[in-house]
């Protein structure tokens, strides 16, 4: 392939290996960007570093938090949190691969990592992949809770079928990725300075047909993103929908105690409707600019999207995005009962002295209720009480499982 390559460094034109055009008007500001390999400059340049090392290490400590919860006990390692650990494990490498990675290609002007093509390569593809395993395991927990809340006679796949599809999800993902292995090259350039000499690699995409990159971008807001969330949205909204249904009719009655319980399960519910809406939701914000960003920058022939602002647009967009991986050991961690409490014993987090005799009388009372349950069976019917265990029962597997 003939690249056409012009670099109007110092005070010279250098255009595919021949220097011309000498001039003392050449911006020396640029020669002085090639030679520190910096696109950006400062405050942004540090800034960006600051807020990315930020996500990378919240990122990062979270999703480990999720990732040594499931390996050190085999209790945890049931087939719905094997799903939150594929994501975990997803997020982690967006946290200490992908976004150093891109970080690195928003600041350099050139590819920085030398003369090899098999690194330009892998990168891409680590990228994307690691990006679409991440939302399509989003996708695999909202479709596994749906199934287990709407179809619950069906039962939920063992541990065994869970792993053969988080196989398939990782298959997947390398397989939409692949083009960006395939359409990746290196050009290196060696230019002559006064007393030395500039090796410059480009790490570029060399799509076979116009517009390729465009195309791939449609083809990524398809998969990566307009599927994900409608997938997610569409599950958690029936979900919710059904469970509210579960709670309205599990209730007829005006009793004191079933009143206690209608309040306690009411508030349940209501922490799982604003898990399941902010998942959604922050899905949603997070990925929206960036998917936006590549569409409008892909399709448009203006060099513009080059500049050193619309650069900094697009790492603000690309920080948008990576934040799912902050957020994501919140919403499938911290909000679970039982990752809260492995968070808890990792980081040796100790309840409040005295707390115990609280915790002693809220026993005592929610036994003395069962008891006064068994002995009054009038109180509620059989029916009605099933229901009410139903719906408990969908609590748990949102909020504990």
């Amino acid at each position: 392939m003939d690249y056409n390559f012009t670099l109007n460094i110092g005070n010279f034109n250098y255009i595919d290996g021949i220097i011309t055009n000498y001039s003392d008007e050449q911006d020396t500001l640029l020669l002085d960007r090639y030679l520190k390999n910096r696109d950006i400059d400062e405050p942004a340049y540090t800034i960006l570093i600051v807020l990315y090392c930020i996500l990378i290490i919240v990122g990062a400590l979270g999703n480990t938090l999720v990732i040594a919860s499931v390996l050190r006990k085999a209790a945890m390692r049931t087939p719905r949190n094997m799903y939150i650990f594929n994501l975990a494990v997803a997020d982690f490498l967006l946290c200490t691969l992908t976004m150093p990675m891109t970080l690195m290609e928003i600041l350099t002007k050139y590819f920085p990592l030398g003369n090899n093509l098999f690194i330009c390569k892998f990168i891409g593809i680590l990228q994307a992949t690691s990006i679409y395993v991440s939302t399509i395991s989003i996708s695999a927990i909202a479709l596994d809770r749906y199934q287990v809340i709407m179809y619950p006679a069906k039962g939920g796949l063992q541990l065994r079928g869970t792993i053969g599809i988080l196989v398939l999800i990782w298959l997947l993902a390398i397989g939409l990725a692949l083009p960006l292995f395939i359409i990746r090259h290196l050009v290196h350039h060696t230019i002559p300075l006064e007393d030395d000499y500039l090796d410059i690699n480009y790490c570029i995409e060399n799509w076979p047909v116009k517009h390729g990159r465009a195309y791939y971008s449609v083809f990524s807001v398809i998969f990566q993103y307009s599927i994900p969330i409608i997938i997610v949205s569409a599950s958690y909204a029936r979900i919710s929908y059904k469970l509210r249904n579960r709670f309205t009719s599990g209730f007829v009655g005006g009793e004191d105690n079933q009143n206690n319980r209608r309040e306690l399960r009411g508030r349940r519910l209501h922490k799982t409707n604003v898990l399941l809406g902010s998942i959604a939701i922050i899905f949603c914000v997070s990925w929206l600019p960036l998917n936006l960003f590549n569409l409008i920058a892909d399709f448009s022939t203006s060099k513009s999207f080059t500049s050193q602002p619309m650069m900094i647009c697009y790492a603000v967009c690309h920080m948008m995005g990576m934040s799912s991986a902050c957020s994501n050991p919140i919403l499938y961690g911290c909000l679970n009962e039982n990752f809260w409490k492995e968070f808890k014993d990792i980081l040796c987090i100790k309840s409040i002295g005295g707390r115990a005799g609280i915790s002693k009388k809220k026993s005592f009372k929610r036994t003395s209720l069962r008891v006064q349950y068994r002995a009054r069976p009038d109180l509620v019917t059989a029916g009605e009480y099933q229901l009410g265990n139903t719906l408990s029962s969908d609590l748990t597997v949102l909020t504990r499982t």
